[in-house]
């Protein structure tokens, strides 16, 4: 029987990346969502709610004033707690309810997709940096491995965090902490939206891996660039954006990032690149689909694929053929002018 999932969060950014990684378990569950607790419960109260996915901070009742009145409705449901708030005595409040699980913001998804199939009872498919369960040693070994290449990174470039992120907006490993935890989903969000956008424009023309972007701040920076068509990695820290020193921090980006490739290749997570398709009959080199671009670029791209002219040899046919007219039954004005039939010739008489 499918399994009825509710994510319950104000933040439609939230609740969408998080419903974006639960559609990733491919298992058929069913997923909703609600802005509110007092929505959330006169769902819960018409259909079967298996897992209930609540913000601690909700417009009317909280998320634990939630879990309260949605196990009194369906005692067999399990409950997920997540919180952004950084108060020790409400942290600790939240941490010690009786929640079947506890995640801070930011959520590390690979902890969050795991605690969803254990809890579902869902065969585990979810395989992420701080699993020390029954992974093959080789695997367990590259994933180690890409931990300690985002640490190095961090100490070599000097920043604030370095987190490593796939084109679903899941933080596959992390080094450090994001300066503002409480907004890193909305964050990540947005970088993947950006990233996601980035990837289809680069595609273009054919350079899906080359495109970087830099975030210059007051206080702190970011570099944020694609590591294969389905991975990016984040680098936070003061003036590591900066153009005096740029140039040396990319080429040690870039290094990292061919061997995370290379890593995540050899455990079967990065993808191959996408097939893209023809733009235009008359273009060799695929770019895009055709009704993707203006009608203006098209009459362009008709010109790409005929044979240049050289200039020399259209001026000779030009001479060879004589000067051909689109309207011949009427005179230029030089021709007037030799018949007397233009003012100027009247006076010359």
């Amino acid at each position: 029987m499918q399994q009825h999932v509710l994510i319950v969060d104000d933040q439609r950014d939230v609740s969408r990346l998080l419903r974006s990684a639960l559609e990733t378990i491919e298992k058929g569950l069913k997923v909703s969502e609600a802005p509110s607790g007092e929505e959330a419960l006169l769902e819960a109260s018409r259909i079967r709610v298996d897992l209930l996915i609540a913000d601690y901070r909700l417009p009317g009742i909280n998320g634990l004033e939630l879990m309260k009145k949605f196990r009194a409705l369906n005692p067999q449901g399990k409950v997920i707690m997540i919180t952004g708030i950084s108060d020790p005595r409400l942290l600790r409040q939240v941490a010690e309810a009786s929640s079947d699980a506890f995640f801070s913001k930011p959520v590390s998804m690979g902890d969050f997709l795991d605690a969803v199939e254990r809890l579902l009872g869902l065969a585990r498919t979810i395989l992420h940096t701080g699993n020390t369960g029954k992974l093959s040693a080789p695997v367990e070994q590259e994933r180690k491995g890409i931990s300690e290449l985002l640490i190095n990174l961090r100490a070599d470039l000097n920043a604030q965090a370095v987190l490593l992120i796939n084109n679903m907006g899941h933080i596959e490993a992390e080094a450090g902490q994001l300066p503002d935890p409480n907004s890193s989903v909305s964050m990540i969000s947005a970088l993947m939206g950006m990233f996601n956008a980035a990837q289809r424009a680069a595609s273009i023309i054919n350079h899906a891996d080359s495109h970087i972007h830099l975030f210059d701040g007051e206080n702190m920076d970011g570099v944020f660039l694609p590591v294969g068509p389905a991975h990016a990695i984040l680098v936070v820290g003061k003036g590591i954006a900066k153009a005096r020193t740029l140039a040396s921090r990319l080429e040690v980006l870039f290094v990292v990032r061919d061997e995370l490739l290379q890593r995540l290749k050899s455990i079967g997570v990065a993808t191959a690149e996408p097939e893209l398709p023809t733009l235009h009959p008359t273009v060799n080199e695929p770019m895009a689909r055709q009704e993707d671009l203006p009608n203006e670029f098209l009459d362009i791209f008709d010109q790409i694929g005929k044979k240049a002219v050289d200039v020399n040899s259209f001026w000779d046919s030009a001479v060879e053929q004589g000067t051909t007219f689109s309207e011949p039954d009427k005179l230029t004005y030089e021709q007037a002018s030799r018949l007397g039939l233009t003012p100027d010739s009247a006076y010359d008489k």
